[in-house]
């Protein structure tokens, strides 16, 4: 995230820089090769010195040296240009990196402490989901109510300690060689309860194995399904290969503009439906750190969400 702000900055920095050389440097030129070109006349006290032909050679030799004078004159001015863009693209990486390291270190900061938070209230909520199965108290819809509630933090406090964890973690971590059709059929099997009345299609392209991060790709994939499990109406759709994963539901038509901010932290299409809308964050964050390209393709029929790996 930081280095595409730091590239946003030098870019910006090196454009306004270009607009200001390319201007200053073309009135220059301009105005130079233009005070070249106005040559006084040969006074007539002087033309009889002259004949016609030293005329010609006069006219011809200024001729050339005016133009090896513009040829210096740009190619001067080019490599100025080049010098002071190089010059600025130097100072602008240091300059945006002095200014975006305060936000850089209160960010890692507050992922830290998400994780270190998310971890701890970790444990009383185990306590208190253990302490209401022992009681063994059926038929109160009291209790009801608060094993619901435990249950949504539990899932709130899990995605918000997965989405610290992976923002921590830089690296790919550990990629082997896999059966992307056998990973895929194993992570569908438990949205089965969840899917028997949905025309759920499944398409395995994927010939051998591929060389992939496996805990990741499952992940991924986990998510994706339980999205298309939640919106769909009556049909989704199921496509592996070995570069690209296709995830397609028949639910309710995203526009635009929530295509533009789907896979933004806490941000929702639908309010009305459980979750907060860490799912698809989690998912964006985990297939950056991989190199791999999550995206989504709404249309009139369907909402397809496409991994790239």
């Amino acid at each position: 995230m930081f280095k595409k702000l730091r590239g946003k900055l030098i870019l910006i920095n090196l454009g306004i820089t270009s607009v200001v050389i390319l201007v200053s440097f073309s009135f220059i030129y301009l105005f130079s090769t233009q005070s070249a070109n106005h040559r006084p006349p040969i006074p007539e006290s002087k033309i009889e010195l002259y004949t016609d032909d030293v005329e010609d050679i006069i006219t011809v030799t200024i001729n050339k040296e005016k133009q090896l004078a513009a040829r210096d004159l740009l190619v001067m001015l080019i490599v100025s240009g080049l010098a002071i863009e190089l010059a600025v693209a130097l100072v602008s990486y240091f300059l945006a990196d002095m200014a975006i390291r305060p936000v850089k270190e209160a960010y890692n900061s507050q992922k830290v402490f998400v994780a270190n938070a998310s971890h701890e209230i970790k444990t009383p909520l185990a306590a208190i989901s253990a302490n209401l199965e022992a009681a063994d108290i059926h038929g109160n819809k009291w209790i009801s109510n608060v094993e619901k509630e435990v249950a949504k933090l539990t899932t709130l406090n899990n995605e918000l300690l997965t989405l610290a964890r992976t923002d921590l973690i830089n690296d790919s971590g550990v990629a082997t060689e896999v059966d992307l059709g056998s990973l895929a059929k194993n992570a569908v099997h438990s949205f089965e309860p969840r899917m028997t009345k949905i025309d759920f299609k499944f398409t395995n392209n994927t010939g051998g194995k591929t060389k992939i991060n496996a805990d990741d790709y499952t992940q991924i994939l986990n998510i994706l399904m339980d999205n298309a499990v939640k919106y769909c109406d009556q049909k989704i759709s199921l496509t592996i290969s070995n570069h690209e994963l296709n995830i397609s539901n028949d639910g309710a038509t995203i526009s635009k503009q929530s295509a533009d901010h789907i896979f933004e932290r806490f941000y929702q299409t639908d309010k009305t439906t459980d979750g907060v809308g860490l799912g698809l964050a989690i998912a964006k964050s985990i297939a950056e750190r991989n190199n791999w390209q999550l995206s989504v393709e709404p249309d009139k029929q369907l909402t397809t969400f496409i991994l790239k790996y």
